[in-house]
């Protein structure tokens, strides 16, 4: 029998980008590192407690991380826009290699836009708002033209009501954009969402973004997810942090000389993320999915965990559902505290009697028929967007592929799947009599082609671009690991059997490992729809560890589609 043992003793092998994503350990003296820091609170109508305070608190931070810092608070127009102006001149020196902007503040958008108010701004109207703020896309133009460098941007600015009554933007909070490449923007909230200012010396978002970033070791995106989870927690949901990345390599504000992680810290690691998957993975306590995304923000089950998370706390926030309490999941709910009544579920749905009245799909996809539109997109035209995954299984939802040959192009084969029991207690999904196992989320356990020890990880809780993730499994005979690093790299139209999609496209690639040697390596993409429960086009390309030899390289395509309901709202 395969054991997690056995599975960790696979993963050495593995290349260290594909592990752990470590970065260089090359010493980055202070010409290389730069930021400029902004804090408004002294406006004339509207002012602002903290701002000030949560500016001077992250410049200490980043002068601690020995970066180059200019320092700038109530800050009028011409003051800005100097202060902009000379910071996007130290960004072209050969020397930066990361420049960080910090700005704490009010902020609006106009257009799809977002604007920065120096503390003088007095407007009344769009043009006024236009002419007497700072348009943030300048910044981020500066940014444009330079080459091998990293721009990390933090925007806590979205208070409520910036020009005390006197203008009133159309649209609440800041607008999405999507990172441009070798670079994050960090929002304290999301698009469209107001920032709160906190009560005590500091807002939410700042104490949240020094205490996780000074920790020495916290690589970036990681140290955001938590402070994302955190600032989401302590609001109760009202306050949830997001960011767009499109990072090429991994970022440590503090560089003291990390080296490479050996075989053995590679094998603990894994070990570690398996070991606490064991541990909770049937937990309906929601604090066990809180304490495994705060130690494991990019973990193997990172995804899972985020999504059983938002499950548990919904399920807690509404009133409970009558019905079957999972009798795997009483004694857990016993153990953690969870009252009954909050692990009750509706019963596991079933095939209706033959009299019964049987509901049309929601959802139907068939050749010649229009896709559903279920997330329209944005008409925002400087991002794609951030969708929820929607899924919700249903017994008697099905679903046929075919299969093509990505080099001869030709149809191989057929295969249908079918709905047979839906467990949401024990985060089972069966189709044609167990032969296909999914989780909750629609991450494959079992094909006819064999079992995996623990989900695969294969989609994301949400779509996003730039969203990274990672997957790791091995097949329950002992035969196989597989080691996935996966990234949403795109919104397009993608064509399976007769019909358009619009479609996120997620790029996975990885090696699968035999006896500690590399086998295979991976190239798979999946074409995935948000509140469609399965994916419209999957490619898997396998090749020798050589690169020479192709395996296989298999198209599957959806060609039929029935779904009784979806996450996400249909429309015509």
């Amino acid at each position: 029998m395969f054991t997690r043992r056995d599975f960790v003793r696979t993963l050495p092998g593995l290349p260290a980008a594909l592990c752990c994503g470590a970065s260089g350990a090359a010493t980055v003296n202070d010409a290389s590192k730069v930021c400029l820091v902004v804090g408004n609170s002294a406006y004339a109508r509207m002012a602002l407690r903290n701002p000030v305070n949560d500016a001077r608190a992250m410049s200490e931070l980043f002068a601690a991380a020995n970066f180059s810092v200019d320092f700038q608070q109530d800050v009028k127009l011409d003051a800005f826009r100097e202060a902009v102006d000379r910071f996007g001149e130290t960004v072209q020196h050969a020397s930066t290699r990361l420049a960080v902007f910090y700005y704490a503040g009010h902020g609006v958008q106009l257009d799809w836009r977002n604007y920065l108010l120096p503390v003088d701004a007095q407007v009344g109207t769009a043009d006024q708002l236009k002419a007497r703020c700072l348009d943030l896309g300048l910044l981020l133009g500066k940014f444009a033209d330079t080459k091998d460098k990293t721009h990390i941007v933090f925007l806590d600015a979205c208070r409520n009501d910036p020009f005390g009554g006197t203008y009133q933007p159309a649209q609440a909070g800041l607008s999405q954009v999507d990172a441009p490449v070798g670079s994050l923007l960090a929002y304290s909230t999301a698009p469209g969402k107001v920032a709160f200012d906190g009560q005590g010396a500091n807002g939410p978002y700042v104490q949240n973004l020094v205490r996780e970033l000074s920790r020495r070791d916290a690589q970036l995106e990681d140290a955001l997810k938590r402070v994302r989870l955190n600032v989401r927690l302590e609001s109760s949901g009202m306050q949830i942090p997001w960011e767009s990345t499109s990072l090429e390599r991994a970022v440590y504000l503090f560089d003291d000389g990390r080296k490479p992680l050996s075989d053995a810290d590679l094998e603990n690691a894994v070990k570690e993320d398996l070991d606490y998957w064991e541990r909770i993975k049937s937990s309906r306590n929601p604090q066990d999915w809180i304490a495994y995304l705060r130690t494991f923000p990019n973990g193997r089950f990172a995804e899972i965990a985020q999504d059983r998370l938002t499950r548990l706390l919904a399920t807690q926030a509404s009133p409970p559902v009558a019905g079957r309490t999972s009798v795997a999941s009483a004694p857990a709910a016993a153990q953690t505290g969870v009252p009954v009544a909050i692990v009750a579920s509706a019963p596991v749905a079933s095939q209706p009697p033959a009299q019964a009245r049987v509901e049309p799909p929601a959802i139907v996809v068939a050749p010649g028929a229009p896709p559903p539109q279920l997330a329209r997109p944005s008409d925002n035209p400087y991002s794609a967007g951030v969708y929820p995954l929607g899924r919700v299984f249903s017994v008697g939802d099905e679903a046929t592929f075919r299969v093509i040959d990505i080099i001869g192009g030709r149809e191989k084969t057929r295969y249908s799947i079918r709905i047979t029991k839906v467990d949401l207690d024990a985060d089972r999904i069966e189709a044609n009599g167990g032969k296909w196992v999914y989780d909750a989320m629609g991450n494959p356990r079992a094909t006819p082609q064999g079992a995996s020890t623990v989900p695969k990880q294969l989609v994301p809780a949400e779509f996003q671009i730039g969203k990274k993730w990672k997957a790791a499994y091995a097949d329950v005979n002992g035969q196989w690991a597989t080691e996935l690093d996966l990234k949403v790299v795109a919104r397009e139209i993608v064509r399976a059997g007769d019909v358009d999609f619009l479609a996120f496209r997620v790029e996975g690639r990885g090696i699968r490992t035999r006896l500690h040697r590399t086998f295979v390596r991976l190239e798979w993409r999946f074409w995935y729809v948000p509140g469609l429960n399965f994916s419209v086009v999957s490619e898997y390309i396998e090749r020798a560890a050589n690169a020479v030899f192709l395996f296989s390289s298999n198209r599957d395509e959806l060609i039929m589609l029935r779904q009784q309901r979806t996450g996400l709202s249909t429309t015509a």
